[in-house]
């Protein structure tokens, strides 16, 4: 679906396809890097380039999340059943906040990343600045677990 758009858009250049991708909600940085590797630009600023653009995306994306109508689009979308669940963990998830955001973060799997942990802050109500911080060191932890898996396996293809 992507490739059709960026087709359809004429855009052909790997950068500023890594770009687009790292600031994407569903690729992040861990998509931007693995598609900038694949197409042999230079790792190392593919890497920073990913990192960078991802964490910019996301201080916007905290304090446009904490507007009242987009709050109750939030909470129509997740449901009371969620919201619920959410409030009545609220105190445990509060004793480690930061370490229980990072590790959403980190962990380079489908439906975590910058985009769902600041969702995730927003539904929490956790503070904006260290939300930001938190997810940050998150990005550069996921975008680093992926820039070492896939240079390694593209060292070992050559």
């Amino acid at each position: 679906m992507l490739d059709n758009l960026l087709y359809s858009l004429n855009i052909q250049n790997p950068w500023i396809i890594v770009a687009i991708l790292a600031m994407a909600p569903i690729s992040e940085a861990r998509g931007s890097i693995i598609y900038g590797i694949s197409q042999g630009l230079d790792p190392q600023k593919v890497f920073i380039i990913s990192v960078a653009l991802n964490i910019l995306a996301v201080l916007p994306l905290l304090y446009l999340l904490r507007q009242k109508q987009i709050m109750a689009i939030i909470h129509k979308m997740i449901g009371k059943r969620i919201t619920k669940m959410i409030e009545k963990n609220k105190e445990k998830f509060e004793l480690y906040e930061e370490l229980a955001l990072f590790g959403f973060v980190a962990v380079p799997a489908i439906g975590t990343g910058a985009w769902t942990g600041a969702l995730l802050a927003t539904v929490l109500e956790l503070d904006i600045k260290k939300s930001f911080i938190v997810i940050s060191a998150g990005i550069i932890a996921a975008a680093l677990i992926v820039f070492l898996g896939t240079n390694s396996i593209f060292y070992l293809l050559k």
